[in-house]
């Protein structure tokens, strides 16, 4: 399949060519970085440097739009700045809220609390503190002064019981959100590009690029990168060093052929491609591709990474505040992929440009292998406490070792520390082979 994909490509693969003296470290991401807000086909995009400084600037200009469902509903969000994924803004700017936000304000006001409780129950509120009067005649007279009793004056104290169940509905909803596939892979995207230009010091000699490009495009045609990474590389023609991927790849056929096609790619951009493992997809028929691609040329060019690695806190008191209402992400059945997980390939990125910080073109590929500072969110189980492993789960050695075979790079949690360790660098070549790059030529 591999000699196939190369002579559809029109290309052979070159020898791997060394940096050249000054020649900065250019890293382009690929991501879906806008959702369903795609004006060019992906030959004619092009990619765009990003930083710390410009980084809300170039958020704003791709205007990522979001297609969630949310309780059946259809929901779009748009983002223009990185703030716009927390509760608090979703809550404000979103039109999933808008209603519950105007029922939720009208029961915390006292003037509008009785008329807004009995649009929701449907019967008369009775006042705070009710007029002597006549002993009630009717049940529903009776069972209301039962319910209500003899009250003081001033607020009514079930007022707070209608906003705490507003804010129940609204939490319910907003988890919902949250959680919806479409919306947790782009907050993913964005929160990982985040990482990486606060984890690196990016400037002229190291720099971080992002090119706006969807799995489903990869996977159509994987090809339309070429023109982008050649052509279209930059006004300074200056060649990219490392190709990092935040869509993932199991060994199915279809990502497979995207995976050939892609490393046949890097290795003429003299750039590796580092990509996100996901397990399964193939079967018996599959593995046989599989061990082709391992045997390939451009085998030496791919490296994937797994598992994935924690983004962000889950919202709460303890971690982090929502204030517009009361919220915690993690009640209400928080489940594994309920946390907001970032690609594998975020963490092996991050480590090799630190790499480059501390040793230019002398680098290899194995210089820093850890990435500290990662969300460290404890939980409690069997009444003790517990660090959340980063990187989803403990590998013992046995799973480890199973997926280094596999050509796969395990990403190992520290269970004191929220940080990683990347257990080797090597590509997806059999045998096992270090990943191709301009800092090992």
């Amino acid at each position: 399949m591999a000699a196939s994909l190369i002579f559809e490509l029109g290309f052979a693969l070159p020898d791997a060519q060394p940096a050249a003296p000054g020649q900065p470290f250019r890293i382009l991401l690929l991501g879906d970085f806008s959702g369903t807000n795609k004006p060019q086909a992906l030959a004619q995009r092009a990619a765009r440097r990003l930083d710390i400084d410009n980084f809300d600037r170039e958020l704003a200009r791709l205007a990522p739009a979001i297609g969630a469902t949310v309780d059946g509903d259809a929901i779009a969000v748009e983002v223009r700045e990185l703030d716009d994924f927390h509760p608090d803004q979703l809550y404000q700017k979103s039109h999933a809220f808008t209603d519950l936000r105007a029922q939720r304000e009208r029961l915390r006001n006292p003037a509008t609390f009785a008329q807004a409780a009995q649009d929701l129950t449907g019967q008369a509120h009775a006042p705070a503190a009710p007029a002597p009067q006549a002993a009630a005649h009717t049940p529903l007279d009776r069972l209301v002064r039962q319910l209500v009793g003899q009250l003081p004056s001033g607020p009514d104290p079930r007022q707070a019981d209608y906003v705490a169940a507003a804010d129940a509905v609204i939490a319910s909803r907003m988890r919902a959100l949250l959680h919806d596939p479409a919306f947790q892979r782009m907050e993913a995207t964005w929160r990982g590009a985040h990482l990486l230009t606060t984890s690196l010091e990016l400037g002229d000699e190291l720099q971080l690029h992002v090119l706006d490009v969807g799995a489903d495009e990869l996977r159509a045609d994987p090809q339309a990168l070429h023109r982008v990474l050649t052509e279209r590389a930059g006004a300074d023609s200056e060649p990219w060093s490392l190709l990092c991927c935040l869509h993932g790849f199991d060994t199915g056929a279809t990502d497979i052929h995207t995976l050939s096609v892609l490393g046949a790619l890097a290795a003429q951009a003299q750039a590796p491609l580092l990509a996100a493992g996901t397990p399964g997809g193939g079967d018996a028929e599959t593995a046989a591709d599989w061990n082709a691609l391992r045997a390939s040329q451009q085998a030496k060019w791919i490296a994937l990474a797994c598992p994935r690695i924690l983004l962000r806190l889950p919202y709460g008191k303890a971690t982090d505040p929502v204030t517009a209402f009361a919220f915690e992400e993690t009640d209400g059945g928080f489940e594994h992929e309920h946390y907001l997980w970032g690609a594998g390939s975020l963490a092996c990125t991050a480590m090799l440009g630190r790499a480059f910080q501390e040793n230019g073109w002398d680098m290899t590929a194995s210089d820093v292998l850890d990435l500290d500072d990662l969300p460290a969110h404890v939980v409690r189980r069997d009444g003790e406490s517990h660090l959340q492993p980063c990187a989803e789960m403990l590998l013992d050695e046995s799973a480890r070792d199973a997926l280094l075979r596999q050509g796969v790079m395990p990403l190992l949690s520290h269970k004191q520390r929220a940080a990683v360790r990347l257990a080797r660098s090597q590509s997806i070549a059999d045998p096992a082979a270090e990943l191709s790059g301009p800092w090992n030529t």
